[in-house]
Order: structure tokens, then C-alpha cells, then sequence
């Protein structure tokens, strides 16, 4: 049978004693048409004890409620006054529930496509450091009207004045994932605002050097990621020196990488790709 959820607004016209809604102590108080046709009937509703009492009170907010407390004081009216009329139930709540909410078939359609948001991530700060690859090169900078590139190199004597430090800003990915081993990272030539870049061209990336007229830190969205390097630190770091490797955020898969051979670009390479050396060491360089 259904039941009436118990709320404070009600309590007041509720009786325990004969289970009975809207009593009231003289039911010839209340003029209605409702009460004009129980007296014609020589009050058999009055003398039951039982009166509908009905407000307009359109700051309510529990309407719904209010209706089905109602319902129910309506039936409770008819079992008082015919018993022979059958309880209310909750099949008739049912009927009455699927008479006002509609079934009706909501229109879809598979699609293949996946649509992904474009990655977030935050400056968080910039280091300075020294990079030299496995064979001991570091980067020295060739620069031409209009463009500019990075040799690796062994450079000795006076021509050691000719390599140049990395700058690298340090980003935290939004959301944050503290597990994960790879950090973002953006490098650029100290001193200057030449920024490392991956770039497809054709069906290769290409490591450029761009130059970035604010400062990185302002750069947002697609413009900000292929600047993006994923940094990973291998088991051989130290607190002074770091081995670490450097995955393009635009590009999956491809790393920063120079080659075995003396005096060339430093570019971008597979793994797969035997004759590429991906680990560079990272000495601080505070000075």
C-alpha cells in the first residue's frame, strides 16, 4: 500500500488517532462547496471527522509532493465514507505516475569519431644546464639570416666558448599525474628566446629553432605544444648530473637525438634508429 513520506508542513493536519488527514476542530468553520453538499447528506463526511482543507500557496516548491498527499486524503476520504471501496494502492500510483511521464524514444546515431580535448599544461619554472650527449658532444649554434640550427660537437681550447647552455622550463600537465615518469619540459638557448620545436614536415618531424618574441610562460594552447618535450630521467641521474631523454609532445614517439658522427644537426629520431643517441647528460649550471 502506498505510503505518504512524513514532512513538517503537513504534521499539523495529520491525526494519529484515527489516521485521518486535514481534521480540523469544527468542520462548519470552512465554507466550501465540498462542505455545502456533505451537509445536504446530513454530514456523514463532518461527522467522520474529516475535512479537506485546500490553500494556494504558490511559493511552494514541493508540488509534487503535495499532490500525492492529496490523493491519498482523497482516498482516505472514500474509505470513511464508502468501505466498500477498495484501499488505495500502489498500482494505482503507478497508473496514475505513467499518465503524466511519457515514454518516449530518444533519436541516436554511432559515430566513429573520438574527439579529444587539447592538452593543458602550466609553467612551473626554469633551470640552466649545460647538455652534452653519451659521446661527450655538446651543443654549439649555427645561425644563418633568417634561420638558425644546433651542431653537436666536441669543442676544445677556444673554441669551447662556442657551445651553449639550455634553458629548461618546467611545466606540470593539467590534470596532474604524479605517477607519471615523463615530465614536460620546454628548452630553449640561454640568453635568447630560441625555443626548440617539433614540426611535421612531410612524413618526418623536423627539430627547428624558433624564435618567440614573449616569454614562453605566456605561449597557450596548440601554440604551446610543439614546444613540449616530455623529459625522462634514467637510473644513472644524480642530484648533479642527470642522464635523461626528451619525447616531442607533438610528436609520440620521436626524441631528440644527435648522431655518432662528429659536426651534425641535432634532430629528431626513433628508437629504432641505431645510429641516434637519445640519453644526454644534464649538468646544473646555476652560475
Amino acid at each position: 500500500m502506498a505510503t505518504v513520506p512524513e514532512m513538517n508542513e503537513i504534521a499539523s493536519y495529520y491525526s494519529d488517532s484515527d489516521e485521518l488527514f486535514y481534521e480540523a476542530d469544527c468542520p462548519y468553520s470552512i465554507k466550501s462547496s465540498f462542505h455545502d453538499q456533505s451537509c445536504s447528506m446530513n454530514c456523514s463526511v463532518c461527522k467522520s471527522g474529516i475535512q479537506l482543507k485546500i490553500t494556494n500557496e504558490r511559493t511552494s516548491s514541493m508540488t509534487f509532493k503535495k499532490a500525492v498527499v492529496i490523493m491519498v486524503a482523497v482516498e482516505k476520504m472514500k474509505n470513511k465514507t464508502r468501505p466498500s471501496v477498495r484501499p488505495f494502492m500502489d498500482e494505482d500510483l503507478l497508473d496514475i505516475l505513467n499518465s503524466i511521464f511519457v515514454e518516449a524514444i530518444i533519436p541516436f546515431e554511432n559515430s566513429d569519431l573520438a574527439y579529444v580535448t587539447d592538452s593543458a599544461y602550466r609553467y612551473f619554472s626554469s633551470s640552466p644546464y649545460r647538455v652534452y650527449d653519451t659521446e661527450n658532444k655538446c651543443f654549439a649554434l649555427q645561425e644563418f639570416p633568417g634561420s638558425a640550427h644546433l651542431l653537436a660537437l666536441q669543442l676544445q681550447g677556444l673554441n669551447s666558448n662556442h657551445e651553449v647552455k639550455l634553458s629548461m622550463a618546467s611545466y606540470s600537465s593539467q590534470p596532474f599525474n604524479s605517477s607519471s615518469p615523463k615530465n614536460p619540459v620546454a628548452l630553449s638557448i640561454l640568453g635568447r628566446n630560441l625555443y626548440l620545436s617539433c614540426v611535421n614536415v612531410g612524413d618526418r618531424p623536423e627539430l627547428r629553432l624558433e624564435e618567440v618574441n614573449n616569454v614562453i610562460k605566456d605561449v597557450r594552447d596548440d601554440s604551446l605544444l610543439r614546444f613540449i618535450f616530455f623529459k625522462s630521467d634514467s637510473g644513472a641521474s644524480t642530484s648533479v648530473q642527470k642522464i635523461s631523454s626528451f619525447e616531442s609532445a607533438a610528436c609520440p614517439n620521436w626524441y631528440i637525438s644527435t648522431s655518432q658522427r662528429e659536426n651534425e644537426l641535432v634532430s629528431m629520431a626513433q628508437y629504432h634508429e641505431q645510429s641516434a643517441i637519445f640519453d644526454f647528460k644534464l649538468i646544473s649550471d646555476n652560475q
